[in-house]
């Protein structure tokens, strides 16, 4: 990995190459997860205090750490100089791509959110109409580390290829390359539910978890040994279109009988019931310790799904209908750390 440079190389937008050598990166994930001084930098990491004091120089110098202050850094003697990150140092614009609208954040290095806006799409909307929308909210500048996109499924995350199930004229649509064209900003696509447990995961420690995602589509995010879990073809979370009544209602897959297409068709406490039957399924297939639920229908009446499934360590996302964005900018701000 390149080492850091004290200067930004690209005059539109953060270069990440320059930010990615492996102690730099450990030296920022310490100080985000409260390592205060550099003293106990280089003990957490295992560098010298030289060491620790160039990467630290070099970090202040690209705008990325501030100094706060001294603080006592355990024991006595003489107090040490804080650091923590620099909130405005750099940003990240994160995307949700939902069947009805484009909803987009900004967040700032800590990961809160600076601002978010919501654009309506029409329907049967296209791939140059969500690139409207986006160019819209998303404004390109030197301290832009890019954008994160979340999507429904199926698609190639390596490659930011999608194929939205419902979604006509939608099918192998290059986005990641289409947005970077569009926006001269780096671009990473990834399904709605993998950011999503990604943004739960970034609040809290989640080691065998499941954020299952109940909207317009009905999808899961996975956390397995604490690692977001894509697929060996980007295609796990899918839950929505795994079989839970056979000659079920159709469903926008093109099969019958879908948790998704069995849930939409249910109302109040027998949804909520369809709901808990299938994620009782996931938990007894892999073991999951944790479930964290969100989405529109959740939102609307979590007490109601929150009763249907009792004796699972199951709550409600806190981010609210900003949990899917944050999660794409989230992806972007996980390059630094």
């Amino acid at each position: 990995m390149p080492l850091i440079k004290a200067t930004l190389l690209h005059n539109r937008h953060v270069d990440l190459t320059s930010l990615r050598s492996h102690n730099d990166r450990t030296v920022l994930r310490l100080v985000r997860s409260g390592a205060l001084s550099r003293a106990s930098i280089a003990a957490e990491a295992g560098l010298t205090p030289q060491a620790v004091s160039k990467i630290v120089a070099r970090l202040i110098s690209a705008g990325l750490l501030e100094e706060t202050g001294a603080v006592r850094d355990g024991g006595r003697g003489k107090p040490r100089t804080s650091l923590r990150l620099a909130a405005g140092g750099a940003c990240a614009y994160g995307a949700y791509v939902d069947r009805d609208e484009v909803r987009v954040v900004r967040l700032d290095l800590t990961g809160e959110v600076v601002s978010a806006s919501v654009v309506p799409l029409a329907p049967m909307f296209t791939p140059p109409d969500v690139l409207d929308a986006l160019a819209a909210l998303v404004e390109p500048g030197e301290r832009v580390l890019g954008l994160g996109i979340g999507i429904a499924g199926p698609l190639d995350f390596r490659d930011g290829v999608v194929s939205p199930n419902g979604l006509p004229g939608w099918s192998g649509v290059p986005l990641k390359t289409l947005a970077e064209e569009r926006l001269g900003l780096p671009v990473v696509v990834d399904k709605d539910t993998n950011v999503a447990v990604l943004a739960e995961a970034w609040r809290r420690s989640m080691q065998d978890a499941a954020l299952v995602f109940v909207g317009t589509g009905l999808g899961v995010g996975l956390l397995l040994g604490g690692e977001v879990h894509r697929g060996a073809r980007s295609g796990a979370g899918e839950f929505g279109h795994t079989t839970i009544q056979l000659d079920g209602p159709l469903c926008v897959c093109g099969r019958r009988g879908c948790v998704e297409a069995v849930h939409a068709a249910a109302h109040g406490e027998e949804a909520a019931r369809v709901l808990a039957a299938a994620v009782g399924n996931l938990v007894q297939l892999l073991d999951l310790d944790q479930i964290v639920l969100s989405g529109r229908k959740v939102l609307e009446s979590p007490d109601l799904y929150l009763r249907a499934m009792p004796g699972l360590d199951v709550s409600v996302t806190s981010y609210g209908d900003d949990l899917v964005p944050v999660g794409a900018g989230l992806l972007v701000l996980g390059e630094l750390f």
